[in-house]
């Protein structure tokens, strides 16, 4: 189940793993990408602000497709001083964000992947949202990776 802690996990681990090759993907980077993760499911704030009586789902569904989340991703980046790369780091938390939602079983039959381009539903169908089975493997690999980043480390630490 891609809930926000499978989003958090796989981009973490996506991070660390790149930052085995290029040292761009400092921790400050690292939780760009992770706030990027989050960025579609921001329309999930409808559902709160609907028990306040704010039915805003209309306004904030858009943020849950791809070129929703880009924008989205293009504005945060406005408020750092390196936008470029600051929307890159956003941007590939975006695109784990759905490669992770592309695995579901979706009841209204998928998501609109490449809209405006084309309104064809896109899924894949491995998985449920009430699967908690993906949500063990992500923090299973995170923790592994998070071990080996930790004795890489020490071992860079001693040839230096």
């Amino acid at each position: 189940m891609p809930d926000w802690v499978t989003h958090l996990a796989v981009a973490w681990t996506l991070c660390r793993i790149l930052r085995f090759r290029f040292k761009i993907f400092s921790p400050e980077n690292t939780m760009i990408v992770m706030v990027g993760a989050l960025i579609p499911d921001m329309v999930k704030l409808a559902l709160g602000l609907k028990f306040l009586g704010m039915d805003v789902w209309d306004y904030l569904e858009a943020v849950h497709l791809p070129v929703g989340s880009l924008i989205v991703a293009g504005m945060m980046a406005l408020l750092f001083p390196e936008r470029r790369n600051t929307f890159l780091f956003l941007s590939l938390g975006v695109a784990t964000h759905y490669c992770l939602d592309l695995i579901l079983l979706h009841l209204a039959g998928g998501m609109y992947l490449l809209f405006p381009f084309n309104w064809n539903y896109w899924q894949l169908g491995l998985t449920t949202s009430a699967d908690y089975h993906v949500t063990l493997v992500a923090v299973l690999i995170a923790v592994v990776v998070y071990l080996v980043g930790r004795l890489w480390d020490k071992k860079a630490i001693k040839t230096e």
